[in-house]
């Protein structure tokens, strides 16, 4: 198995770390770079930790496995006296929540190697899931934390995976330490959200923010291996992503008001705050208004791929629901458009089908498709890490051509899709800033930065346990 030279770097990177975060851009390998760290470092097994779904469609963890010649496992399926009959290193998967089945004594016995698939699954100290995974990591020789999107929502969802690492940015854990990590890099503060005259029940702690993101960058460099598709060297087709405004017609309207006024009447039941933005994304995973303009949007994607606006290209179409994905497959159907379901994957691949068609979440994690080299949307995922998955299904280093892709939103600045693309573009924002290598012009100033937000921050850095940092 040949590894790119920027895995080499990241393995190498674990070797002298032993406990280190691959902050690697979606689609760059992070898993195989850390199963190939294992099977490097490693003198036991390898434990993966992961999502259930991961584990129970474990397809891909076997496959990169069975590449570096390791041999695999699911824990969802054996136990770990069927490891221990195993006499070649073992790369183990198991999800957070069936950890409890197994002693640490056990796992200490076998694993001395442990990889958190997509840490953010683990971003709340104060869960059952977080404890376990914390005991694993701190019985390993090496731990190894997996995400291209290691801050998305803000910089809170960087202390859980700080403490996972023992780094000294997370203090001794506390809720102390954790509050005054988010009070300097996340905005953290009491918030009054009631009027009851009773402060505790008026008050919560929130911190939603991302501050000082490149000192934060800076500060934990020590840990984190950071390396984005453009820094590679290796992604080197080019990528036209753009959006095509629907306009809406009159039916499509009707439709939409339809939907928005129940939704309202089932709002009001609930006494929500329309401008909140856990209630948009309500609204967006029930679907009652979304799922309107997804239906109307999926009949346009068609049209344009019958007229040939796409070419000969083979295309992934990519939705939220399943009633579009099964609409998108009618309208193709009808078109004489020649296709398969995500289900039919491997007869997509060596056919010739023109169209594939799957759903965001489902299926657009794990598939390599460089066969096609256009990708179009239906739908925009509330969560950008989740776009970026799908469309990093045919953005691979053995694609061989440019790619095109292309989000279908609803044209309009007071509408659904304009609200999911603007939070799209909020949290995006906050990735980059934080993925982008630091420059020299920085790294130079970093002294007297520190020495400024240390003094700004001075009881904060205290709760941490943290001196002098220059």
């Amino acid at each position: 198995m040949t590894l790119w030279n920027y895995q080499i770097e990241a393995i190498e990177f674990i070797g002298k770390v032993k406990k280190g975060y691959l902050a690697m851009s979606m689609g760059t390998g992070k898993t195989l770079t850390a199963l190939a760290a294992g099977q490097k470092y490693a003198f036991k097994n390898i434990l993966i930790i992961a999502e259930k779904n991961e584990v129970m469609n474990s397809q891909n963890f076997k496959k990169e496995a069975e590449l570096l010649g390791l041999n695999y496992v699911s824990l969802r399926e054996e136990d770990l006296d069927f490891v221990k009959g195993v006499n070649r290193q073992t790369v183990c998967a198991v999800n957070p929540d069936r950890l409890v089945k197994f002693k640490i004594e056990q796992i200490k016995e076998l694993f001395d190697f442990v990889v958190v698939d997509e840490s953010t699954m683990v971003k709340t100290t104060t869960t059952q899931r977080f404890k376990r995974v914390k005991k694993v990591c701190e019985d390993m020789n090496y731990v190894v934390l997996l995400s291209g999107t290691p801050l998305m929502n803000g910089a809170a969802e960087l202390y859980a995976p700080l403490l996972l690492l023992g780094h000294p940015l997370a203090g001794n854990g506390s809720r102390k330490a954790r509050e005054a990590f988010e009070s300097i890099f996340a905005g953290g503060h009491r918030r009054k959200i009631r009027n009851t005259g009773i402060w505790y029940q008026d008050y919560v702690w929130w911190a939603k923010g991302c501050n000082h993101t490149r000192e934060l960058r800076y500060l934990v460099r020590d840990c984190f291996f950071f390396r984005r598709k453009e820094d590679t060297g290796v992604f080197n087709r080019k990528v036209d992503r753009r959006i095509v405004q629907v306009p809406m017609t009159l039916p499509w309207l009707v439709d939409y008001r339809s939907a928005w006024e129940e939704y309202l009447i089932q709002a009001r039941k609930r006494d929500v705050n329309m401008d909140n933005v856990a209630e948009l994304r309500n609204l967006i995973e029930n679907g009652q208004v979304y799922q309107v303009n997804s239906r109307w949007k999926a009949e346009r994607v068609v049209e344009d791929i019958k007229n040939g606006v796409y070419g000969d290209q083979r295309i992934v179409i990519f939705s939220v629901f399943i009633a579009t994905d099964n609409l998108i497959q009618f309208f193709l159907t009808e078109a004489g458009i020649t296709y398969h379901a995500f289900e039919d994957l491997s007869e997509w691949k060596t056919g010739e089908e023109q169209v594939l068609v799957g759903r965001i979440k489902a299926h657009g994690k794990g598939a390599n498709l460089p066969e096609a080299s256009v990708a179009l949307f239906v739908d925009m995922d509330f969560v950008p890490a989740n776009n970026i998955q799908a469309e990093n299904r045919i953005n691979r280093p053995e694609q061989k051509n440019d790619m095109t892709v292309v989000y279908y939103l609803t044209e309009g600045e007071d509408v659904v899709d304009a609200h999911v693309r603007r939070i799209n573009q909020d949290k995006a924002s906050k990735i980059d800033k934080f993925m982008a290598p630091l420059t020299s012009e920085e790294i130079a100033e970093m002294p007297v930065r520190m020495r400024t937000l240390q003094a700004k921050y001075k009881t904060d850095f205290s709760g941490l346990g943290l001196g002098t940092l220059f």
